[in-house]
């Protein structure tokens, strides 16, 4: 029995240890790729911007140099954004930012849910504002991109009947015929968020270590490795992989926006779900919203709203096929 309790006792300091170890080389690492001449030296975010020499980087300094052509190829860009403190009467009128009042065509009345309750506003993209960092060219060249949510986040995404609980909006008329637009008397306090007027860079970023793609290319000790390359942060971005929290999302939006309820396993054990899976490989990221203080906003616990939408539907500009998902840790 004592050898047993001394036995525990060394795998837990070794235990302590090797994490001490492995959280100096994040911290490190995002050091050298803040400090690296390939990213924007003008732009912060708490986690680093990336450049496809950068992840090739990472990948020989993990030991995956073997996979680097494989991955080189899953790579996307996406569009970073950092928010900053600001006053709405800062922004211009058709200005991109996240938070504050919306700047509505006039003839356009506030988005709300099926039940009357007003959706929380949560950005809007002048998105020739976001032109130059698009390096991947699939956001349309001009226009507003607007993107509401529960302003009491009563959904998460799962479930067919969520489809009222968010819009997606896009305007390409003249910026002229905009205007701001007060928040709704019913919108609840917490959800009229601070105004943040943003900053934009482009970045490279890599699978999520929990998709499908990652599991099946690398061996669970390899995997492990995979896992130190991603650094998690605060991370609001257009387009790119998603940085997940619980897990991937395209399947999940493949079969519920096909009428099939997934808080539940009923929904992937559906006889039609097989057939459905096949296709949720044409879901991309749009939109990736954090939980950023400065905005007062909050998703769940610590959580991230995610936008999708298919590419063929992302070419047509019908936004209004979007789906979302909320997770929280």
């Amino acid at each position: 029995m004592k050898t047993l309790i001394i036995l525990a006792a060394i795998i837990a300091i070794a235990t302590i240890i090797y994490m001490t170890t492995v959280k100096k080389k994040v911290i490190n690492k995002i050091n050298d790729l803040n400090t690296s001449p390939a990213t924007a030296e003008s732009y912060s975010r708490t986690a680093p911007l990336l450049t496809t020499d950068d992840w090739k980087v990472k990948f020989q300094d993990a030991g995956l140099e073997q996979h680097w052509q494989k991955f080189e190829s899953l790579l996307r860009s996406e569009i970073a954004i950092q928010p900053e403190d600001a006053a709405d009467t800062e922004i211009k009128v058709g200005q991109s930012k996240i938070g504050g009042q919306p700047d509505l065509p006039k003839n356009q009345t506030w988005f709300k849910e099926n039940n009357g309750k007003s959706l929380g506003f949560l950005a809007q993209f002048n998105l020739s504002e976001t032109r130059q960092f698009d390096k991947s060219n699939q956001l349309p060249s001009s226009g507003l991109l607007y993107f509401f949510y529960s302003a009491e986040q009563e959904a998460w995404g799962f479930d067919p009947k969520d489809k009222d609980k968010f819009k997606v909006f896009y305007f390409n008329g003249d910026i002229t015929d905009l205007e701001r637009t007060d928040f709704p008397s019913d919108l609840p306090e917490h959800s009229k968020y601070k105004t943040c007027k943003l900053s934009f860079a482009n970045s490279v970023s890599a699978p999520n270590w929990e998709s499908d793609i990652v599991n099946g290319l690398l061996t669970s000790e390899e995997q492990d490795a995979y896992i130190e390359l991603t650094v998690d942060g605060e991370i609001t971005k257009l387009l790119g992989h998603s940085d997940n929290i619980q897990g991937t999302m395209e399947e999940e939006c493949q079969l519920v926006t096909n009428g099939l309820y997934c808080g539940d396993p009923s929904g992937y054990n559906d006889p039609r779900a097989e057939g459905l899976k096949k296709d949720a490989n044409q879901w991309i990221l749009l939109f990736q919203i954090d939980s950023i203080d400065k905005a007062g906003m909050m998703w769940g616990d610590v959580g991230r709203v995610y936008f999708w939408i298919k590419k063929d539907d992302l070419e047509k500009k019908s936004f209004d096929k979007s789906w979302f998902v909320l997770q929280c840790s």
